[in-house]
């Protein structure tokens, strides 16, 4: 079962896309994607000289007619890609449940994780505080992959979402592509620490920051109201004037500034999302501007 978005119509534009990664990596099979191997693949790399035991097939005749020497042509293999895709399933990211973060988020996980299936890319899904998926190979498995993130079951308890990264890295036996989909709502020290135990895999991350409305503007005109933290259940009784709100926007612009400043040093891609954005149009608009995909 897909959620409702899925229609054949936008399944059929997801097929268009071709997963990018930055730099090559070595796959487990082959694929759709340039490997760092020379081989016998598609893409042209370069001449070598021919030496005792190449294959006469790969001896390029056209050269020797023109310098009366053997030269054999050489080829980027072409490999899969190990695709990696986290998803942050902390309280925030179901507050307020009618503005849709989570469901958000887990629809642009499950577009990409198709994107990867249809190139015959390996994807494995990463619910934060969930068990890890097992490796979907294929576009069919894009079904499996639906369900057991339509299925999940959310602890009352928030994960640790270090300790959580930390374990779905360490799955990725071939380096490739990581994809971190969150409102990045937390501590700038522990979403470093987070993006830092990624780099330390050696993937090439892009970050999908998902806010809905509310996150933008919190209970505009509220006035006096208690605030109850989604995550630790503190309550706070606050008063949320003008200054109040212009307070929040300048905290959250330089929180996302801030944010964007490490990603840009690290080479980590990153897009802002909005819930109330069509999942089509940020498929088709906003990720294509990350060279994630294409």
């Amino acid at each position: 079962m897909l959620p409702a978005t899925f229609t054949p119509q936008f399944l059929s534009r997801l097929e268009l896309f071709k997963m990018r990664s930055r730099r090559a990596y070595l796959g487990s099979r082959q694929g759709g994607h340039i490997s760092p191997k020379r081989g016998h693949g598609i893409e042209f790399s370069d001449f070598r000289k021919y030496e005792i035991g190449d294959n006469p097939r790969w001896i390029d005749w056209g050269v020797y007619a023109r310098t009366d020497r053997l030269y054999v042509r050489r080829y980027q293999e072409e490999e899969n890609l190990s695709i990696l895709v986290i998803i942050d399933t902390s309280a925030s990211m179901r507050t307020p449940a009618n503005e849709r973060k989570w469901e958000t988020a887990r629809d642009i996980g499950l577009a990409l994780g198709y994107v990867g299936l249809m190139e015959q890319d390996s994807v494995v899904v990463a619910p934060l505080g969930q068990r890890l998926s097992p490796t979907y190979q294929g576009g069919k498995a894009i079904h499996a992959m639906s369900e057991n993130l339509l299925n999940l079951r959310f602890e009352q308890d928030d994960p640790d979402l270090v300790h959580e990264v930390q374990q779905a890295v360490s799955r990725v036996h071939f380096p490739g592509v990581a994809i971190f989909i969150s409102d990045m709502l937390m501590p700038f020290v522990e979403l470093r620490k987070i993006f830092n135990l990624m780099m330390a895999k050696n993937l090439d991350i892009t970050a999908i920051q998902v806010l809905s409305p509310s996150d933008l503007a919190p209970l505009q005109g509220s006035g006096d109201t208690l605030a109850v933290d989604s995550e630790t259940g503190e309550e706070m009784q606050i008063s949320l004037n003008e200054d109040a709100s212009g307070r929040y926007e300048y905290l959250l612009g330089q929180h996302n500034k801030q944010m964007r400043e490490f990603f840009g040093s690290r080479r980590v891609g990153y897009a802002l999302v909005r819930t109330d954005d069509e999942l089509s149009s940020i498929m088709l608009t906003n990720l294509p501007k990350t060279g994630l995909i294409t």
